[in-house]
């Protein structure tokens, strides 16, 4: 409750002396923290049409209250009457405008005290009816100044206010969309999101996110470490999806608070007990078996991406579904700069930016682009042969993966490394070794700069090139290895 409430203890003065009155009015005031408590687990709310009057009454209550014992201006009462008038005539822009400068504060005051957080319809309804409750209230209060105390004969008009709030249902499937389109989620992510939020539906026993309280959160992540669930994956994966999507609600006024706020889960980084860039070995083993000759069942397309790939990362330090999604369009000349463009438009780039990555003049040698005249499209898979592609798992991907299992099979072992990125590691460790510029290097791996000043102007691929030229080449001694090469 502490991200509902906002404070840990709930503190009034009974202001009285007097025992057994003191007991009358905690149990009074615990009555009211309760309901209000119950409201703010409840989340936004539209109220029916019985609530809104209620609410409405209690506003009249209120003033009739303070203006039984004088508590009130005749003047501002007569001056205000005709603003609330128009209001109720016509709810327009410019007479809600004026009305809520008067009231605005007081109608916020009331509904913060009872813990409501009501949707914008059930505003709107709300703002008509007290309205015209002050209206009865100031009708009502020129009767006092008469000395005429006789009870309002419309005050019985105003209903009661249910005991149990009546919260609108706010359905997983559907709030998840919502945020997933408005937010542009990734296919991949919506792809890794939503089991994951499955779990905590699960865990809760309905799918109504608008009951969903700290406690069940906290309940959920506990459950799921308890399952055996890495802390890595229940922080970045469960946490983060549900924390992301009751963030949004909140921002929509959907829900009052996001059940997740303060939960943290603590991560232990296990022993770090090697570098993540691959060894000279390694990368002997993986660019030699890369020349040898491709065996086996495999498509063209699948025999190229073993040849090229593991190249192209090695020489932009590239991310290996950014190498697998380029297309022949990708691959330019201009000013004299062979470079290739990694793009959105092509797939999934986790900064969702362009970034252009000069070719090495060891590639163009070995006959690259040699082959990028061969394909009409994409260059290291065919769509129109491929089975089971989507944007949530592009073919890509799946080639991605494939490659990833065959420098396994070549004996790169070592979980401390991974069989992919660690040519980007590997990309920064030698283009260091020779020399290369950090933020040159940075700009052609698409990293982010580390200074606000960094982050103006840039580098244009003429200028990357030149650096290139600093990398050192990889040279591999010759060996005749095409009968250990797995298939």
């Amino acid at each position: 409750m502490l991200a509902l409430v906002g404070r840990r203890e709930e503190k009034a003065s009974l202001a009285t002396k007097d025992v057994g009155e003191a007991k009358r009015r905690h149990a009074a005031h615990a009555a009211q923290v309760e309901a209000r408590w119950a409201n703010l687990r409840a989340g936004v709310r539209r109220l029916n049409l019985l609530e809104v009057n209620a609410i409405a009454g209690e506003v009249y209550d209120d003033l009739i209250a303070k203006f039984q014992v004088g508590r009130f201006s005749p003047v501002y009462n007569l001056a205000t009457t005709g603003i609330i008038e128009r209001f109720v005539e016509d709810t327009g822009s410019t007479n809600r405008k004026a009305f809520l400068r008067l009231y605005g504060p007081e109608i916020d005051g009331h509904l913060a005290r009872k813990g409501l957080v009501v949707d914008p319809e059930t505003r709107g309804s709300l703002e008509y009816a007290i309205a015209k409750a002050i209206l009865q209230a100031n009708t009502q209060s020129l009767k006092y100044l008469d000395g005429d105390f006789s009870p309002d004969p419309m005050a019985g008009r105003f209903p009661k206010m249910p005991a149990k709030p009546v919260t609108v249902a706010l359905p997983l499937d559907e709030w998840f969309s919502k945020y997933a389109e408005a937010s542009k989620l990734a296919a991949s992510t919506r792809k890794r999101w939503r089991p994951a939020l499955a779990t905590l539906e699960a865990s809760v026993g309905h799918d109504d996110l608008a009951r969903v309280t700290p406690d069940n959160i906290a309940d959920w992540v506990d459950a799921l470490a308890t399952d055996g669930r890495a802390d890595k994956t229940i922080r970045d994966v469960y946490l983060a999806s549900a924390k992301a999507l009751f963030g949004w609600m909140q921002g929509k006024r959907k829900i009052a608070a996001n059940p997740c706020a303060g939960l943290r889960v603590k991560v232990v980084e296990g022993p770090v007990l090697r570098e993540r860039f691959f060894t000279e070995a390694e990368i002997t083993t993986i660019l030699a078996a890369s020349l040898a000759s491709q065996r086996g069942r495999l498509s063209a397309e699948q025999a190229a991406a073993r040849r090229w790939v593991p190249w192209l990362c090695a020489y932009s330090g590239a991310r290996v579904g950014e190498v697998m999604q380029l297309r022949r369009e990708d691959i330019r000349f201009e000013g004299g700069v062979r470079f290739f463009r990694i793009t959105p438009e092509a797939g999934t780039v986790k900064t969702k930016r362009f970034r252009d990555v000069p070719i090495h003049p060891h590639l163009i040698e070995m006959g690259f682009l040699d082959y990028v005249d061969t394909r009409s499209k994409e260059l290291f898979f065919d769509k129109a042969r491929g089975r089971g592609g989507s944007d949530a798992n592009p073919l890509s991907k799946k080639v991605g993966e494939r490659l990833a299992a065959w420098v396994r099979k070549l004996g790169i072992t070592d979980v401390g490394v991974d069989p992919n990125h660690g040519w980007r590691h590997s990309f920064k460790t030698r283009g260091r070794q020779g020399g290369m510029r950090d933020s040159v290097l940075d700009a052609i791996q698409g990293h982010a700069p580390d200074t606000e000043g960094r982050k103006y102007g840039g580098f244009t691929v003429r200028m990357m090139a030149s650096e290139m030229e600093l990398f050192p080449r990889y040279t591999l001694a010759h060996t005749d290895r095409e009968a250990e090469i797995p298939v």
